[in-house]
């Protein structure tokens, strides 16, 4: 989320064929199914709405809302609206690290966070929410193919597709990818530590109309080390950006 927190073209003959010339015999390219999963999440350059909602057993749900702009290449800026305690608290994703302003601090200056860490409590990490794509972090590879059952498309065949980490900064040794074969949509995610320990599950939901495209507009994230916490993202109003200044997305905006 980022944070590789999602959303919209009803999945169109045009966009079906996309996967066709990779396929071969042996399945298909396994680089070309990340990039596309890339795209189905996100365009290029966005702005949106995420609303993060993070449930814990016998704790009261705690609800955070973003505004997001991120541009090709060049970085993520994110602000908070609600609640109030932390309106105006900022996020700059650029170059490989995240950093976070908080106007009540007191300090002019900005705090680096990790990319490992959960993103303010949700169980989402902060690389999960400021960085948009998968083909810049892991390396992929096609395991093979499986049917799954899903909430809103029943049973579909997908491709598995792997990635490893290609950093040590990167928070996940590796992830999975359940990629749908007719639509080429990315359904499901595993999330591994470096040992194969899996950490995380997120099923992708809401899947509708939305800047040239179907996309998910609801994000489950599960933490599977026993604590029973769930953050669920739910993304509203993503438009494509042509017109985010690239003075956006450095330390002087952050802090402004």
């Amino acid at each position: 989320m980022s944070i590789r927190i999602v959303a919209a073209f009803c999945g169109s003959a045009a966009f079906a064929l996309l996967a066709v010339p990779a396929a071969h015999a042996e399945g298909p390219d396994a680089r070309e199914m990340m990039r596309l999963a890339d795209e189905a999440m996100y365009p290029p350059s966005f702005s949106m709405t995420a609303t993060i909602t993070t449930e814990r057993p016998g704790r009261a749900d705690s609800t955070m809302t973003i505004e997001i702009f991120h541009k090709a290449d060049v970085g993520t800026f994110m602000e908070v609206s609600a609640p109030a305690r932390m309106k105006g608290t900022r996020f700059l994703q650029t170059d490989d690290a995240l950093y976070m302003y908080s106007p009540r601090a007191g300090s002019r200056s900005s705090l680096r966070l990790s990319p490992r860490e959960s993103f303010q409590g949700s169980v989402f990490s902060n690389n999960d929410v400021g960085d948009s794509t998968w083909a810049n972090d892991y390396e992929p590879a096609i395991e093979g193919s499986k049917t799954i059952d899903h909430p809103e498309f029943g049973r579909v065949e997908v491709w598995l597709v792997s990635g490893t980490a290609l950093r040590r900064d990167v928070p996940y040794g590796s992830i999975r990818i359940y990629l749908s074969k007719d639509r080429v949509l990315p359904l499901r995610m595993e999330y591994f530590a470096k040992s194969g320990l899996l950490l995380k599950t997120m099923e992708l939901s809401g899947y509708a109309n939305s800047s040239g495209r179907l996309r998910p507009t609801r994000l489950a994230m599960t933490d599977e080390n026993g604590t029973g916490e769930r953050s669920v993202v739910v993304i509203g109003d993503l438009r494509v950006r042509t017109d985010l200044p690239d003075a956006m997305f450095n330390q002087a905006w952050l802090t402004r």
